[in-house]
């Protein structure tokens, strides 16, 4: 029994002696999993893809790479995230940061000795515009865009003619332009920037070539037949030009209506009805109608501006011409502000 006891000791010793190897071994990695690979001096021999846009997975593959410890890109200075593990003495593998800067130069890689390496790179940073407000315009117009890669634009046209946009201010999210004047009823952006071209995605009318029923003041003859409150332009509020029609719904009664009547407009050649509306302190719904019949009612949202378009063809099939435009809204009057109330082709 004795000698059972021993062998017994002599095994458990073995593997305790067994396991402590394997521990020590292990930590010979770097305790984040990285390759554990020591610093040499950087050499670049290719880095693909040679350019690209914000997201895009890099690779640099040269000689001495191991144990980077920063990836900036030299425009403005914005790091770079990656990963150690992998960091390899061969390789290293990167994402374009989203905030890069567009344009030709230079990705810095810095390792754990301080030797630097430069390498030439272009981000491919392409003006994108998410959001316009206002999309309709006339000549002075200032539109607000606002996306990425907005702070190197150099010029914003109307697609498909040379009149360009004078731009009052950008940053990377946000830019001021004020639309020129301009013959094409409707149209599209053209953004340049170091990158390149791009389109918007947003359409921009034209209201100076629209058939308005109200642009600053009733236009095309239309007059105000209103009822239950006071309807007149104002400045208090507007989208484009000088003002706005306020509709100033009495609160103390219900149903009133800012009817624009006696007016004449021939819809031929015209594909689009539409019009913003400024809502009051709550939502509202309101009915409007077209030649006294085939009435719509929305829900205009409470203190902002919100745009609302038809297409003719479905919303109107049948209706050539348009002498009568009346909003009337539900129960007790709020004040709206209406504006650009138009056809458009």
């Amino acid at each position: 029994m004795k000698k059972i006891f021993f062998l017994n000791i002599k095994l458990t010793a073995s593997l305790l002696i067994a396991t402590m190897i394997a521990v020590v071994s292990c930590t010979k990695d770097d305790n984040d999993g990285s390759p554990g690979i020591k610093p040499g001096n950087p050499v670049a021999n290719a880095i693909n893809p040679d350019s690209a846009a914000g997201g895009t997975v890099l690779t640099l593959t040269g000689t001495g790479l191991g144990d980077m410890r920063s990836i900036v890109f030299s425009t403005a200075e914005v790091p770079a995230q990656f990963q150690s593990t992998l960091n390899t003495a061969t390789a290293i593998v990167f994402r374009v940061p989203d905030t890069a800067y567009g344009g030709q130069q230079e990705i810095i890689f810095t390792n754990s000795d301080g030797k630097i390496l430069k390498v030439p790179f272009k981000v491919l940073a392409y003006p994108n515009v998410t959001t316009a407000f206002p999309s309709d315009f006339q000549d002075g117009t200032e539109i607000t865009l606002t996306g990425n890669n907005l702070d190197d634009v150099s010029k914003v046209v109307i697609e498909g003619t040379t009149d360009e946009a004078q731009i009052i201010s950008q940053t990377k999210k946000q830019m001021l332009i004020k639309m020129p004047a301009s013959s094409a009823n409707r149209g599209f952006l053209r953004l340049t920037n170091r990158t390149g071209d791009r389109v918007t995605t947003q359409e921009f009318v034209n209201v100076s070539k629209a058939a308005t029923v109200f642009s600053d003041q009733l236009d095309n003859g239309f007059q105000d037949w209103s009822w239950g409150g006071t309807f007149k332009p104002s400045a208090d509020a507007l989208i484009t030009g000088a003002a706005s029609m306020k509709a100033a719904y009495d609160p103390a009664g219900s149903w009133g209506g800012m009817q624009l009547g006696g007016g004449s407009i021939n819809l031929s050649g015209y594909k689009y009805f539409a019009f913003w509306a400024k809502g009051a302190d709550e939502d509202k719904n309101v009915q409007f109608w077209l030649n006294w019949g085939n009435q719509k009612v929305i829900t205009i949202p409470a203190n902002k501006w919100t745009y609302f378009r038809y297409e003719l063809a479905i919303d109107y099939p049948g209706v050539t011409a348009v002498d009568n435009v009346t909003f009337q809204i539900f129960d007790a009057g709020k004040t709206i502000y209406f504006d650009n109330i138009l056809f458009s082709k």
